[in-house]
């Protein structure tokens, strides 16, 4: 019932979000279409060379049951760190390497597979899913941020998300009480886990792209028409889709100590655009995306605190 209600929320607002573009289309064209070229760019030109190998070769190794071979070289450490089983570090590594939503996908995926139970899913998304390290220091943290060290922000965000951990850990993943039998699948031939592979690698990409364009869209109607002060409308900017919020909020006219910790707390949330994007590789199983939601502000919350302290100080 839980589930038919969410679904029908989410119906709902669709249809209003959409009837609001609609209606935004035909009285300011230029405007929208403006905000849909600008997130189809950035998709085609940034995520999708990004993601997309990524995607078919994680789906790949999930489908050839491989992916043991990095869990077994991760888990020492992730089992430590994080209170992992074997088979739920592959995931916590794909997470910490790609960018939205990779690591929340390939969740999913060992869920589905009853490679990992749905508590350690659910515990996973609340870190395994965050801006790719590529993003974080070339594009946020020399581009908008303009950082001597971009590496910083980067350290930044891994440790939010770790400190993000101890909230939402739970005792029996300390004591590796929930494990489930590595690979319930069995192996498809190679050339049909490829050719299925590329298939849901391209139907997860380009429903990345819708959003990054709706998304875009709102926050072009933001930018122009939201009656808000500069700061306030940058911070929306950036909590609607953190590409363009980072190009915007660089230009914001603020002490750099508390600009420079937003945007740590903007990149940490990843913005509603990486929410939605989760919530659609999510849509297939009953991982909570409402859990996923508030560890991300718990994590933007510790990014923010942990950047202010670091550039105040530094």
């Amino acid at each position: 019932m839980g589930t038919a209600l969410g679904c029908g929320m989410n119906r709902k607002l669709l249809t209003i979000l959409f009837g609001i573009i609609i209606v935004l289309f035909v009285v300011f064209p230029d405007m929208i279409c403006q905000g849909a070229k600008t997130g189809l760019l950035l998709w085609f030109d940034t995520v999708l060379p990004a993601l997309l190998p990524f995607m078919i070769l994680s789906n790949f190794m999930i489908k050839q049951n491989i992916t043991q071979n990095v869990s077994r070289v991760a888990y020492p450490l992730f089992s430590r760190l994080f209170g992992l089983s074997k088979e739920g570090c592959y995931p916590a590594v794909i997470g910490l390497l790609s960018g939205y939503p990779l690591g929340a996908k390939t969740t999913a995926q060992l869920y589905q597979e009853q490679m990992i139970s749905k508590e350690e899913g659910q515990y996973l998304l609340t870190f395994c899913n965050n801006a790719s390290p590529m993003f974080l220091i070339e594009y946020m943290g020399i581009h908008c941020m303009g950082l001597k060290y971009p590496v910083v922000l980067l350290g930044i965000i891994y440790l939010s998300a770790f400190l993000g951990t101890l909230f939402f850990r739970k005792k029996h993943f300390e004591e590796g009480n929930c494990r489930l039998k590595p690979c319930a699948s069995q192996k498809q031939p190679v050339i049909v886990s490829l050719d299925e592979s590329i298939l849901d690698a391209f139907v997860t990409i380009t429903k990345v792209g819708g959003y990054i364009m709706l998304f875009s869209i709102l926050a072009q109607v933001t930018a122009e028409l939201m009656p808000f002060p500069a700061l306030v409308k940058y911070i929306g900017i950036g909590i609607l889709e953190i590409t363009t919020g980072g190009a915007v909020f660089a230009k914001a006219a603020v002490p750099e100590a508390v600009q420079n910790s937003i945007l740590a707390g903007l990149c940490a949330f990843g913005g509603l655009s990486s929410v939605a994007q989760t919530a659609s590789v999510l849509g297939e199983t009953d991982l909570s995306v409402k859990k996923y939601f508030l560890a991300k502000l718990v994590q933007m919350a510790f990014a923010f605190s942990l950047a202010f302290l670091w550039f105040y100080l530094f």
